[in-house]
């Protein structure tokens, strides 16, 4: 006697195809295996059939899953990518392959999951690195994306959610596509429930923020380290919108967040050989960070950060990562 089947998951993953990672009114069927062992789905409204590994860093993979999940867990333990070649024995081209991928996969999940979050205290600093060269080595005819190359990250203080970040030339258009980002991830704050912003004192966020948020509801003070021969003389806290609490006017939590990246990723190392080559591949690999920091690794009380946000109610592997599809 056959058992009665279990419920089909996942959505059709055929872009072409109205029902394309939508949940309500899939009418998905099981259809055996392919030669690679993956299971094979066939969609009634598409009437295409398409595998598990679909949309995912899997699919059309050369290599068995077990190596590509050693390699994606070298992506943040500050190894360089012929390091791993040589620990893996698959060539560099390969690595970074795999290492796109993973980065591209991880950014939808990262837009997908971080929404509405609740406001609170919120810290903002840059953190810099070189694509491939520094500016000082720079030709006229290099690419404009070349150079130095600066991360605007923003953390949340308490559960140390990794909320956004934006990586490009240290100006003012690169600040906004993080604030904006920023402002697109958190819930909108009212007056009872306050928004609070702390940075160190760039003036591009003194700029951009009053164009995202209303004085009334947020809160906003900069950190102001004055330094005489790199010693630290003193520092000054100011309120710049709102009225947020002076002692609370810090960017030590996100200084430490960046110090993370900093000791987990080679290629934003200040002295180093493990540079980026191309602007995509740095931010893929950003991108992988952030979703390892907030949905696999632990905070605190066996918790993540996204734990901590309520985005998710287990704590993550890497399996389960790089074989998740998207659905709305």
């Amino acid at each position: 006697m056959v058992g009665k089947r279990g419920p089909i998951l996942i959505t059709c993953q055929n872009p072409d195809c109205t029902y394309f990672q939508i949940e309500d009114g899939k009418n998905i069927t099981k259809n055996g295996h392919n030669s690679a062992g993956n299971q094979q789905y066939y969609c009634h409204h598409c009437r295409r059939f398409f595998i598990e590994t679909k949309n995912t860093p899997l699919y059309d993979s050369r290599l068995p899953r077990t190596a590509v999940l050693i390699i994606a867990k070298h992506s943040t333990e500050k190894t360089s990518i012929r390091g791993v070649s040589r620990v893996t024995g698959h060539h560099r081209d390969t690595i970074s392959r795999y290492y796109h991928l993973i980065g591209e996969h991880a950014e939808k999940l990262n837009d997908y999951f971080i929404h509405d979050i609740s406001a609170g205290d919120c810290e903002m600093d840059e953190i810099w690195e070189f694509v491939p060269k520094k500016n000082k080595n720079l030709l006229t005819t290099d690419s404009e994306e070349l150079g130095d190359c600066w991360s605007y990250t923003c953390f949340k203080r308490d559960s140390g959610l990794f909320l956004a970040f934006e990586s490009g030339k240290r100006n003012i258009d690169t600040c906004a596509d993080m604030l904006v980002r920023f402002f697109n991830r958190m819930e909108l704050p009212t007056p009872e429930n306050k928004i609070s912003i702390f940075t160190d004192g760039n003036v591009q966020y003194s700029i951009c923020l009053p164009e995202l948020y209303c004085e009334p509801c947020l809160d906003y003070g900069q950190v102001i380290k004055v330094k005489e021969k790199n010693k630290l003389v003193y520092v000054i806290r100011e309120k710049i919108m709102g009225n947020p609490d002076s002692k609370a006017i810090s960017t030590s939590v996100i200084e430490g967040y960046n110090n993370k990246i900093r000791q987990r990723l080679s290629r934003f190392g200040r002295k180093t050989a493990s540079f980026s080559k191309k602007l995509n591949r740095f931010i893929s690999a950003l991108n992988i960070f952030q979703f390892v920091h907030n949905f696999i690794e632990v905070k605190s009380s066996h918790k993540s950060p996204a734990m901590l946000e309520s985005i998710t109610d287990h704590l993550w592997n890497w399996s389960e990562f790089l074989n998740y599809h998207v659905q709305f």
